[in-house]
């Protein structure tokens, strides 16, 4: 795709545009204010706008954010960038809360093996502004979003959104929403009144404290009931996100009833709780969330975001495969925005790579909870809900335990046992990442392509010789016009993980049969 001109993006505003939120700004001069390309309000004239390409580049643009449309306005899309970029793979970090808590810059540029010269060229070349402008503009959303639905203390807040102090949180929100956190507290009041329910967070307010589930506390007096307002580009796959947490969802640890997806994950600071109804048909998703302390707030919301694709551009990604070949154009048709489902760390994504290999999903599911019921941590009272009761396993866990849970062959039992102890890099970029695990014993392409397909997100793999892909494109007939599938995925890139995730969707509504397995979707 080529760069956009300013007519062009001029052009997205006046026809509200909602396929362009986050991809760039809009900078009106008259106000002072920024807006994204689908905001409601009355477009500005061509000759009194100007465009950036991050909030954080109209923020250090001296701009203040629209309150119409500002604060719920989706990041960029990384989309650009199959093998991930120094830059995105430093708005990952800085979304997860690199920057928070007394995190530092050069922290960060060690942390991808770069100067921090290097860090911010990249960043300024990709964005139009540095990573403490986004780490700022990062902090003062999720406050807002804090203040806006919740009847938090404000210094509370300011921590738990991940400023260093009450002072810089007042300084932060005011320049960039133009009012202190009080005035946008007392204005937001009528608005969760209206609500309908108590704990319902009205459209673009963010989160709301759940009522009285508030009450429940941890040991530092922190813990919080929440609900988040979360922005996504549409079209949105919720269905197909569902039914593929439901089918491995670790009883306990994962639940899925209908569409509301609910699960229990670790954070630096304690346990909490995610729960999104991926069935919502417009408008941002919910997020209920459940933190045994709110300094883990700004961490779990990117989380969540990363465990959902929410900052894929769909629109982007339907078209490429569209225009990739035809048998994709019939399943994108079928499901449009379609997500990668993740998995909260690459261990993770590793140990199902493993133990699926050769099995079926079921099987896989089944051993990896017989290896969590020997681990079992249950969570504590205040943040259980519905039959999510327990903590997700650690990898290295399930390594040291592996000859009690895994029924399988020896060899790949000591791989297992290798790989979920290897210290890994996620922050690398795609290629590094995927040359660390290629190098553990036991680990081929196939493995290491699902792992990097779940676990940091990788938009371009494609995993090899797999099963459940050959079986949906002989089922498309595209055994004899395709003698290789890796053909038909080659043709797809830069989004052949998309393009995979089609084809094992359309796999697994297949009617069911018994062949010899190689490697499956785990």
């Amino acid at each position: 795709m080529h760069p956009m001109t300013d007519d062009e993006r001029y052009a997205a505003i006046r026809s509200r545009d909602t396929r362009f939120d986050g991809m760039f700004f809009t900078c009106v001069r008259s106000t002072g204010i920024f807006c994204r390309p689908s905001c409601p309000a009355r477009t500005p004239q061509r000759t009194g706008v100007e465009f950036a390409p991050s909030a954080a580049a109209a923020v250090a643009a001296g701009y203040r954010a629209c309150k119409r449309c500002g604060p719920m306005a989706p990041p960029g899309s990384p989309d650009d960038d199959p093998a991930g970029s120094l830059a995105e793979r430093a708005l990952r970090l800085i979304d997860e809360g690199a920057l928070d808590d007394g995190g530092s810059v050069p922290a960060l540029a060690a942390r991808l093996a770069v100067s921090e010269r290097t860090l911010h060229r990249a960043l300024v070349r990709r964005t139009g502004a540095g990573a403490l402008a986004h780490a700022r503009i990062r902090r003062a959303r999720r406050a807002h979003d804090l203040v806006a639905g919740s009847q938090l203390p404000l210094a509370q807040i300011a921590h738990a959104a991940g400023f260093g102090s009450e002072r810089q949180f007042h300084e932060t929100f005011t320049q960039i929403f133009g009012h202190a956190p009080s005035v946008v507290r007392e204005r937001a009041v009528p608005r969760r009144r209206g609500a309908g329910r108590p704990g319902a967070a009205p459209e673009g307010a963010g989160p709301a404290a759940a009522g009285p589930e508030d009450a429940g506390h941890g040991a530092d007096g922190s813990a919080a009931v929440l609900t988040a307002r979360l922005a996504v580009r549409r079209p949105f796959d919720g269905a197909g996100l569902a039914a593929w947490f439901a089918v491995r969802a670790v009883p306990g640890v994962e639940e899925v009833v209908g569409t509301v997806w609910t699960r229990a994950v670790r954070l630096a600071h304690g346990p909490g709780v995610l729960q999104v109804d991926l069935g919502a048909e417009d408008g941002p998703l919910t997020l209920v969330l459940r933190l045994a302390d709110l300094r883990d707030y700004s961490a779990a919301i990117g989380l969540v975001r990363r465990l959902l694709d929410l900052d894929a551009d769909p629109h982007g990604i339907d078209a490429g495969l569209v225009a990739a070949q035809p048998v994709l154009a019939d399943l994108v048709a079928r499901r449009p925005g379609l997500r990668i489902p993740g998995t909260p760390s690459l261990s993770e994504a590793l140990l199902w790579a493993i133990v699926g290999q050769q099995i079926t999903t079921v099987q896989a599911r089944d051993q990896i909870t017989r290896a969590t019921d020997l681990r079992e941590e249950p969570l504590p009272e205040h943040l259980r809900t519905g039959g999510v009761h327990r903590l997700p396993l650690r990898p290295r866990e399930a390594a040291a335990t592996a000859e009690q849970w895994y029924r399988g062959p020896g060899a790949r039992r000591a791989a297992l046992i290798g790989a979920l102890q290897a210290d890994l890099d996620p922050a690398a970029e795609v290629s590094a990442v995927r040359a660390q695990l290629l190098a553990l014993r036991g680990v081929g392409p196939w493995t290491a392509d699902y792992a990097l397909l779940r676990g940091v997100r990788a938009i371009d793999v494609a995993p090899a010789r797999d099963v459940a892909l050959l079986a949906a494109a002989r089922d498309l007939g595209l055994a004899e016009d395709h003698p290789s599938l890796t053909a038909l995925l080659d043709a797809a890139s830069p989004w052949r993980s998309y393009a995979t995730l089609h084809l094992w969707h359309h796999q697994a509504g297949l009617p069911a049969r018994s062949p010899r397995r190689k490697d499956t979707a785990s």
